[in-house]
């Protein structure tokens, strides 16, 4: 009797996360400084001091530049405090894009980091900025 308690519970858990996946609400992932971090539409990442989500890109236009520029939106929010926070490569010049939450100065980086190289197309790195 106790061999098939466990294989119900297994196949109930795995059922349980199935579910929990398969609707898109996957639990927030954590994250620390420095690191290379996966990031998707929607999904809050943690890191210490706050969160993370990636809202998506969009287009600019700016009249004295032949091809309009894509920002890549990420909400940050730490409590009550929220703000979006924009990368871009603009004319080509890949650096991080420095923000600030909490009193706290941070960097963003995206495609290439200069202490990890380069990252993958659904990767970024965040630092604390030196204050």
């Amino acid at each position: 009797m106790r061999n098939n308690s466990t294989l119900i519970f297994l196949l109930g858990s795995l059922l349980a996360f199935a579910g929990t996946v398969s609707c898109g609400h996957a639990a927030s992932e954590k994250a620390s400084y420095g690191t290379r971090v996966k990031y998707r539409p929607g999904q809050k990442i943690e890191f210490p001091d706050f969160a993370v989500v990636y809202v998506g890109e969009r287009q600019k236009t700016v009249p004295v530049y032949p091809r309009p520029f894509v920002y890549y939106d990420f909400k940050v929010s730490k409590g009550k405090a929220e703000k979006m926070v924009s990368w871009t490569t603009g004319t080509g010049v890949i650096d991080p894009t420095d923000f600030e939450i909490g009193g706290k100065h941070y960097q963003l980086e995206l495609r290439h980091s200069d202490k990890l190289g380069k990252l993958k197309e659904n990767e970024l790195a965040i630092w604390q900025a030196n204050s």
